[in-house]
């Protein structure tokens, strides 16, 4: 089980609470076929997006001035015909990281990190020209970027 608690401290160690919008969960699953799983929601509660583990990440909303993860998914869903079931989290330099929120239906990756030109491979993981990365869910993933932003900070 995860322990939100110590990512909790962990992340706020770093930033300070920063939760995400009020409605902003719901707003998100207007969206077709995104039901958020349930250590997304929990994290929500004190992290809202943003710089985390070098990476600049999509707020976790639908509208605002940073780039969030509604805006961010429906413009790839239009430009790369990304599949429903993906939602943007992140786009570092020539790569992706996108949320697979049937995941949990199908046992497949929750959080995968792939090259932009596999983008239209997501369906398939083994077809990509280069492995990408992967995390069981979006918690084990969150450890990660604290890990990274610890290393950063030369706090391991």
């Amino acid at each position: 089980t995860t322990d939100f608690d110590n990512l909790r401290k962990r992340y706020i160690s770093f930033f300070g609470e920063e939760p995400a919008p009020q409605g902003a969960i719901e707003s998100i699953e207007a969206m077709p076929k995104v039901t958020l799983p349930n250590d997304v929601r929990q994290i929500a509660t004190f992290y809202c997006g943003g710089i985390l583990g070098g990476k600049a990440h999509n707020s976790l909303a639908a509208t605002g001035p940073t780039a969030n993860v509604v805006d961010e998914t429906n413009r790839l869903r239009f430009a790369v015909d990304l599949p429903e079931r993906f939602l943007v989290l992140a786009e570092p330099a020539n790569s992706l990281i996108v949320l697979d929120c049937e995941s949990h239906a199908t046992g497949a990756p929750a959080v995968i990190w792939c090259d932009a030109h596999d983008v239209g491979r997501l369906d398939d993981l083994q077809a990509m020209s280069n492995p990408p990365e992967t995390w069981p869910n979006y918690s084990t993933f969150f450890s990660h970027l604290l890990d990274e932003e610890e290393d950063e900070r030369g706090e391991t």
